[in-house]
């Protein structure tokens, strides 16, 4: 068994291995499924550490360095967002799409109510959520990300699942064929 590489450069190649899945899927879900903007927060954000790591040494807790950028500048991009682009460009135009399955609309479907129902949570009980679960962060480094305590935390995440649970859910989806 070769002995294992304990240089500044290997630790910090085993850092960005083990941050870069949960902070993608992080920044996946708060960019409300735009992937490029996702994948282009999480590359800004590994970056800051590389740096970070080699100019003054490795933070204390990488992940929550990572994961605080990424929060500070998916919520900038997502101002900007909102500011430059009209209403109608954000509503998604469903007849432009290609006529698919009923099976995939309906996932479709429940994909986007789930998104609506995380929105109308409040944002401070929101961004716990997708700390914790999006980006698979433990509560400590959550609570570090947040700028809170492990218990406090724990206390947003219990309202915000509790809220999931008594919002009302849609009846149905019966996807409608347009008549052309």
């Amino acid at each position: 068994m070769a002995p294992e590489d304990t240089s500044p450069d290997a630790e910090l190649a085993q850092a960005l291995e083990r941050i870069a899945p949960g902070l993608l899927r992080y920044c996946f879900a708060k960019s409300l499924g735009d992937w490029h903007l996702a994948e282009d927060i999480s590359q800004e954000s590994l970056a800051a550490l590389v740096r970070r790591w080699r100019g003054v040494g490795p933070p204390i807790n990488p992940e929550a360095f990572c994961f605080g950028i990424a929060r500070r500048r998916m919520a900038r991009s997502l101002r900007r967002l909102r500011r430059l682009s009209p209403l109608a460009d954000r509503i998604r135009d469903v007849k432009d799409l290609e006529p698919r399955p009923d099976e995939w609309l309906l996932r479709e479907q429940e994909a986007l109510e789930r998104a609506r129902r995380i929105r109308a949570l409040p944002r401070r009980d929101r961004e716990a959520l997708l700390l914790v679960v999006a980006g698979g962060l433990d509560l400590k480094t959550a609570a570090l990300t947040l700028g809170t305590t492990p218990g406090a935390l724990k206390t947003r995440l219990y309202r915000a699942r509790q809220k999931l649970r008594e919002m009302p859910t849609p009846t149905s989806f019966t996807p409608q064929r347009s008549s052309q």
